[in-house]
C-alpha cells in the first residue's frame, strides 16, 4: 500500500468498515479497488463480519444485527415493484451474500441486497409449497446452483438450475422415495446441500446432495433424535450441526457432525430457566435457534397464553433471547414494536462478492 501502511494492516482496517464505506473507498484509487475486490480480502471480511439475521415481516425483509451493543434493524429495499409477488409461505436461502426467495406461482428470485441486482428464475415444475429447495456454490464448475426435488407418481427427480447456462436440467432419479422433510429450505455447507428427511418417526436421516457430482447420500441422525420432532440444521465452527428441541422436557440439544458421520453433542440447554412465574400460564414453542459468529445462540420463543384477557393480540407473543455460551447466561433481545410479528428466516453475512454468472 505504502511505506507507512503495510498491506496486511490495511486489510485489517478496511475489513472492519461497513459495506457502504467500502463501496466509497473502492473509488479512492486503483490500489484500494484491487485490494477490496481481491478474493482474500472478501474472505477476511466475511470471517470477521458479524452474522446478521434475515427476518420477514408484513411482506418486507429486515436485517437484524443482534451481536452489536445497539440491536440495529435495517429494512431492505425489495427490488420488485409489487411486494405482493412474495409467496405467503416465503422461503429464503442464502449463499455468499446473495438471497434466493420464493415468489408466487412457485417462481424464484435471486437477489443481492448490496448491489440491488436481481434475477427471476422460471418455475421448473413445482406445483406445491412442500417441494424442497437448496441454493449453493459449486467450486468445481465455479457456478451457483439452485436444486429442487420434483415428485412424480413412481419417483422423485432432482432438478438443478445452473446460472452459467441459465437453465434447468434433470439430474438424480430416486425411485419410490416416499420421503418427507422437516424443513423446505436446504442448508448449504462445503459444496453440499442438506435436509432432514423422514419416512416415519423411527426412520429419520439427513439427505445430502453434492452440487459438484450430482450424487446424494443419507447420513444417520443422532441416536437420541429418533423421537424428536423439532429439529433444525445449521453450520457452526465449519461443521454441520443439528439443533433439537424436546417440547415435553423443554430441552435444547445441539450436536455437530464429524467427518466420520458420527455426532458429538456440544450443548444441552434447559429452557426452564426462561420461564418465570407470570409465564406459567403460557405454552412456549421454540421457533428458531441459530449460532452467531461468536458462537452464542439466538433463541426465538413463541408464547401462547391461555388467558384470553391477555394484552397480547390473539394470546401470542414472540420473545428473542441471546444465550452467551461462555457465561452460560440468557439475555433478552428487545426489538421495536413494529416487528412484533416477525419471522426469522436465515442467517445472513454481507459480502462484496457479486458473481457475474448469477446476474448475466
Amino acid at each position: 500500500m505504502s511505506e507507512f501502511l503495510p498491506e496486511e494492516l490495511a486489510v485489517e482496517i478496511l475489513a472492519r468498515l461497513s459495506m457502504k464505506d467500502l463501496a466509497r473507498f473502492k473509488c479512492v484509487c486503483k490500489t484500494w479497488r484491487d485490494l477490496i475486490n481481491h478474493r482474500g480480502f472478501t474472505e477476511r471480511y466475511r470471517d470477521i463480519s458479524p452474522a446478521k439475521f434475515l427476518s420477514f415481516y408484513d411482506k418486507g425483509f429486515y436485517l437484524l444485527d443482534l451481536e452489536g451493543k445497539n440491536k440495529v434493524i435495517t429494512k431492505l429495499d425489495f427490488p420488485l415493484e409489487h411486494q405482493s409477488m412474495i409467496d405467503e409461505s416465503v422461503c429464503v436461502l442464502h449463499c455468499n451474500g446473495t438471497l434466493c426467495v420464493t415468489l408466487k406461482n412457485h417462481t424464484l428470485m435471486v437477489w443481492n441486497p448490496f448491489s440491488k441486482l436481481f434475477k427471476i428464475i422460471p418455475n421448473p415444475g413445482i406445483c406445491r409449497d412442500s417441494n424442497i429447495i437448496g441454493f449453493g456454490y459449486d467450486p468445481v464448475s465455479d457456478d451457483y446452483k439452485v436444486v429442487t426435488f420434483i415428485d412424480r407418481i413412481d419417483s422423485s427427480m432432482a432438478h438443478v438450475f445452473e446460472f452459467r447456462t441459465s437453465s434447468w436440467r434433470g439430474s438424480v432419479r430416486i425411485p419410490c422415495p416416499d420421503w418427507h422433510y422437516r424443513e423446505r429450505r436446504g442448508t448449504f455447507f462445503d459444496q453440499c446441500l442438506y435436509w432432514i428427511a423422514y419416512r416415519s418417526n423411527v426412520d429419520r436421516f439427513i439427505l445430502c446432495f453434492d452440487l459438484s457430482t450430482d450424487e446424494y447420500r443419507k447420513f444417520p441422525l443422532p441416536v437420541y433424535n429418533q423421537g424428536v420432532t423439532c429439529s433444525w440444521l445449521g453450520v457452526t465452527s465449519q461443521k454441520i450441526c443439528i439443533t433439537e428441541y424436546e417440547p415435553c422436557e423443554k430441552e435444547i440439544w445441539i450436536s455437530v457432525m464429524e467427518k466420520t458421520g458420527s455426532w458429538n453433542k456440544i450443548i444441552s440447554l434447559s429452557m426452564s430457566n426462561l420461564i418465570t412465574v407470570q409465564d406459567r400460564i403460557c405454552d412456549d414453542q421454540v421457533e428458531f435457534v441459530a449460532f452467531t459468529k461468536k458462537n452464542d445462540l439466538v433463541v426465538t420463543l413463541t408464547r401462547c397464553y391461555d388467558d384470553i384477557d391477555t394484552e397480547y393480540e390473539k394470546g401470542t407473543k414472540k420473545k428473542v433471547f441471546l444465550y452467551k455460551t461462555g457465561a452460560e447466561t440468557f439475555e433478552q433481545v428487545r426489538l421495536c414494536n413494529s416487528l412484533a410479528g416477525f419471522r426469522f428466516l436465515s442467517e445472513y453475512v454481507e459480502t462484496l462478492v457479486i458473481s457475474n454468472c448469477i446476474f448475466i
